[in-house]
């Protein structure tokens, strides 16, 4: 046997790099390349159970008391954030401008138990994402790989979003907004699958390839809204990453940070000088995507 298939092998019969504890060849490799499913949350197909009004999935009918104390930021993904430290939080509107407060990860009763536990899947996925991404940045460690749906991350924002919303901790400048989405009607669909997502709609990278960037551990988003005050989208940094989730098709005109940008990209590639570490976002919109290279500045 070659030392290239011999590596190969090993490969597919070690862990494969979505966490899941299976050998690769049993998990998310498909025999030609690297896929992971996205995770399939049942939101309509939950039995009938009745409603809990201050749970905004109340309108499924599949409610189970009591209310929960939901984490808008998932609590997995806030101490991957804080790690040894704090954890810090600005730009609400119960703030000044431009002050931040040391506090406990924000919590909100938005959810009943039973959609708070249906949804934990995508928590699972954006913990995985933002652990990944953090050791990646701080350890040069040689080669590593991790993969995910990217309809998981892009359906954990609209639920971190939703969240936000419907606590009305989200502002535009110092203005509380009402917490309403241009595509109210269909959150809860997009949420369930992402087959609901209009073509279009999603995650847009705003980096370049070859961009140098430094490790900043912290998530940040930003509501961008219609001249309804509608939530339309949103602007994201993850970890230094810039994004923009948006729930409709873009028109560019009015979107001119897009002009370049990769739509839901097919891997991040962290470079440093004598390795490379990347992660594969998985889509099944049938469409080509494309990679996404940056450069590693320096350690915090």
């Amino acid at each position: 046997m070659g030392e290239a298939r011999r590596k190969r092998e090993a490969v597919l019969n070690g862990p494969c790099p979505c966490s899941s504890g299976k050998t690769a060849r049993l998990c998310c490799f498909n025999g030609q390349g690297w896929h992971k499913p996205s995770a399939v949350l049942g939101l309509k197909a939950l039995p009938a159970t009745g409603r809990v009004e201050k749970c905004y999935m109340k309108e499924l009918g599949s409610c189970v008391p009591p209310i929960s104390a939901e984490h808008i930021i998932s609590d997995s993904v806030c101490r991957v954030l804080m790690g040894d430290g704090e954890f810090s939080i600005s730009g609400v509107p119960w703030l000044e401008a431009g002050e931040t407060k040391i506090m406990p990860p924000l919590q909100t009763k938005c959810l009943c138990t039973k959609h708070n536990s249906a949804l934990s899947p995508l928590d699972a996925s954006a913990h995985y994402f933002f652990a990944s991404l953090k050791s990646y940045l701080e350890h040069d460690a040689g080669s590593r790989h991790a993969i995910l749906s990217g309809h998981d991350l892009e359906r954990w924002i609209l639920k971190t979003a939703k969240a936000a919303a419907v606590s009305r901790n989200l502002a535009r400048g110092r203005q509380r907004l009402s917490g309403a989405f241009s595509r109210d009607e269909a959150i809860l669909d997009m949420l369930d699958d992402s087959r609901h997502w209009p073509a279009g709609a999603g995650l847009f990278c705003t980096m370049n390839s070859g961009n140098i960037m430094e490790n900043m551990p912290r998530f940040q988003f930003q509501p961008l809204t219609d001249e309804q005050d509608d939530i339309k989208a949103f602007a994201i940094n993850i970890m230094g990453f810039r994004f923009e989730l948006l729930l409709e098709a873009p028109d560019l005109s009015k979107y001119p940070s897009l002009a370049g940008a990769r739509y839901r990209p097919s891997r991040i590639l962290i470079s440093y000088p004598t390795s490379t570490n990347w992660v594969t976002l998985s889509w099944e919109d049938g469409k080509q995507h494309q990679e996404l290279t940056v450069q590693w500045l320096q350690r915090r």
